[in-house]
């Protein structure tokens, strides 16, 4: 795995233009790190370097994962070590589906077709070329896809819950920007605005959230770990804390994972962060 990925990144590197090359996004993502008080104890040199050679190693794992997809018994003895599975099963044992919510790390986009292994899927996407790749990877799973913009996303959730099917999200980042739909939450010693669909839907739709988790652990082999379920919120007011739970677990996950391979640090700015005191 090492040998290939190795020769994988100069081949990727060299279709790198304008500020997607190396050096823009490790001094990007180092901007980035040293605005935020939480990492002050951690090298963000190197987890910058890594941040820049991100790319290749998402692309190359992604790819490397997708071969297996087809073939379950190998994929989940061979390749991927599942933590946690309890924790998905028992959200959907109420009957009311489950909303999962991949993070942005590792090969996370390999992650949301594992989750069609466990029960049928509903995913939403922004750019992905998903009808080519599900052709290739993974035709006989029951397996959704909807494109953010080509239909509401609220709609398409409760839809998709309604009939029992985990509904999958990524829950740090709108890719439309910041609107009325965001709060801002404690992050890593400073503030920093995001969405709050996933808890939105969570409320209206009764359904758990379960946050997943999709890292490398050496050797190509990989491990999926769902989170215990966030339960829905009761109410409106309630809907802040559920909020804070989700991102408590995230920043939990950059601490004592990857740093550098939290794909957000490419557009940290959008998420408007406000440099001092945590609230």
């Amino acid at each position: 795995m090492k040998e290939l990925e190795a020769f994988d990144q100069p081949l990727y590197r060299a279709h790198q233009t304008g500020d997607d090359n190396f050096d823009s996004l490790r001094t990007r993502a180092l901007g980035f790190m040293n605005a935020v008080p939480g990492l002050a104890a951690h090298d963000k040199s190197i987890h910058a370097t890594r941040f820049a050679e991100y790319g290749p190693k998402l692309q190359f794992e992604s790819t490397f994962l997708n071969l297996w997809m087809r073939d379950k018994e190998t994929l989940f003895r061979d390749v991927v070590e599942v933590v946690g599975r309890h924790h998905l099963h028992e959200a959907a044992g109420t009957g009311r589906g489950v909303i999962a919510l991949p993070l942005h790390l590792g090969p996370s986009y390999a992650a949301i077709p594992m989750l069609a292994h466990e029960m049928p899927t509903t995913t939403l996407y922004n750019r992905m070329n998903f009808d080519e790749i599900q052709a290739v990877s993974f035709p006989d799973l029951d397996f959704r896809g909807i494109q953010l913009g080509s239909r509401s996303a609220l709609r398409a959730g409760l839809s998709a819950l309604r009939e029992g099917r985990i509904f999958s999200m990524f829950p740090e980042l709108d890719p439309r920007g910041v609107d009325e739909h965001h709060v801002r939450v404690p992050f890593l010693g400073t503030t920093i605005m995001v969405p709050t669909g996933p808890v939105i839907l969570s409320h209206m739709s009764r359904a758990s959230m379960v946050p997943v988790v999709l890292k490398a652990v050496g050797g190509g082999r990989f491990q999926l770990t769902f989170h215990p379920a966030i339960v829905p919120p009761t109410s409106e007011n309630a809907l802040l804390n559920s909020l804070l739970d989700l991102w408590k677990v995230i920043e939990s996950e950059l601490l004592t994972g990857e740093i550098g391979e939290w794909e957000m640090w490419f557009e940290f700015d959008r998420m408007l962060p406000k440099i001092g005191k945590a609230a």
